[in-house]
């Protein structure tokens, strides 16, 4: 059987931020924000993490000058709120 995966979503909830994206948004000031982190969660696609449900991963393309970096945002879905938990940049 297959499951459906939507393309994008548009979650409109609160978004918490754990420590780790915190400290990860410090170092890479140059494009990342709170706000910037927000908008991928709220207006991205959401692929789900095979195993864990509720349990969604990001991926995003940003362009530092000429270089694309590939930005992945894990995120845990809570009927409440979205917690982001870890984000990465990979060249």
């Amino acid at each position: 059987m297959f499951r459906f995966q939507p393309q994008k979503r548009c979650y409109l909830g609160p978004i918490k931020l754990d420590s780790q994206p915190v400290r990860w948004i410090r170092k890479h000031r140059s494009f990342a924000s709170r706000e910037w982190l927000e908008g991928q969660v709220r207006y991205g696609k959401w692929v789900s993490e095979h195993g864990k449900p509720n349990h969604f991963q990001i991926y995003t393309i940003v362009y530092e000058g000429t270089k694309p970096i590939t930005v992945l945002i894990k995120i845990k879905w809570q009927p409440q709120q979205v917690l982001i938990y870890h984000a990465h940049a990979r060249a």
